[in-house]
């Protein structure tokens, strides 16, 4: 894992949703999501973004962001948004199963208590290497935001 400080996340045209479900229900609402970006004609482009902020039992009040290659109209379900910028952020870098993600994010946490640090924003997980072979499950990449407060008490 490698910690940055000092970062920017910037992504331009993305359509999202956010909402409280279930991982079955995520699923359905991310299949509809790429259904809805495929009937404009937009394309995805790069790996997918998340960000969970609350777990109750079974259920994640989760927003996901895709970004895609042109503008599309906002639905009853999916918002576009022009843009998604955190600043002033701690990143670190997961290279590894998946099922590992969590020591990444403990150790994010970790460094942001020992460095004193405030949190201004949940973790925006973005995907730089998507797996779609169980056998390459070593090579998922991605990135962990945390915007923290500039100011210094």
């Amino acid at each position: 894992m490698t910690i940055t400080t000092n970062q920017t996340l910037e992504v331009r045209n993305l359509l999202s949703f956010r909402k409280m479900v279930t991982a079955v229900e995520l699923n359905e609402l991310s299949q509809r999501m790429l259904g809805y970006i495929e009937s404009t004609g937009a394309q995805k482009i790069g790996g997918g973004i998340s960000a969970t902020y609350t777990i109750d039992g079974d259920k994640l009040d989760i927003a996901m962001y895709v970004p895609i290659d042109r503008q599309v109209r906002s639905t009853e379900e999916f918002e576009f948004k022009p843009l998604l910028r955190l600043e002033n952020c701690v990143m670190a870098t997961h290279k590894s199963n998946p099922h590992m993600l969590e020591n990444t994010l403990q150790g994010l946490n970790d460094y942001i208590v020992q460095n004193g640090l405030t949190p201004i924003s949940t973790g925006f997980i973005v995907t730089k290497r998507e797996i779609t072979d169980i056998k390459d499950t070593e090579r998922f990449e991605v990135d962990v935001y945390i915007s923290v407060s500039p100011h210094i008490a």
